[in-house]
């Protein structure tokens, strides 16, 4: 009493080809991953690493703008370079951190908003600094619009 004697060997067939083809698309989905974490590797801003959070190892994943002026600015959490350039007028439509868990030394990082800060990095940030970027991000957006 064999699988061959209920199922025939046409189901057979179909489940094993049923297998090779979920087993090469996680191995294409392997490789994609693998792609993506390399190609991350390669550029200078990327930075991971690792923080304890309610008891939990979390992975943090950041983009850095480099610290010389006249780089363009790019979004901490996904990398997307901003449309303006550090050292510029336009800084203060941004929310600055300057973040010194590197071996390097500081990096630069960008968020659009205190609250997007503290979703990523797992902080609070104090309500009377809230007020102050607040302000005056309220400023550059009424000199630039």
């Amino acid at each position: 009493m064999y699988a061959e004697e209920y199922l025939g060997e046409d189901a057979l067939s179909e489940v094993s080809s049923e297998e090779e083809t979920s087993s090469s698309v996680d191995t294409q989905i392997k490789e994609r991953r693998k792609i993506v974490e390399q190609y991350k590797k390669m550029d200078p801003g990327y930075h991971k690493y690792k923080i304890m959070v309610d008891g939990e190892l979390q992975k943090i994943e950041s983009y850095a703008t480099p610290v010389c002026c006249n780089a363009w600015i790019r979004h901490a959490v996904d990398g997307t370079r901003c449309p303006h350039r550090s050292g510029s007028k336009y800084e203060d439509l941004y929310f600055t951190v300057m973040d010194t868990t590197t071996e390097k030394g500081g990096r630069r990082l960008y968020y659009y908003s205190p609250e997007d800060f503290e979703r990523h990095q797992f902080v609070t940030v104090s309500q009377s600094i809230k007020e102050d970027w607040n302000i005056r991000n309220m400023r550059a957006n009424k000199r630039f619009n």
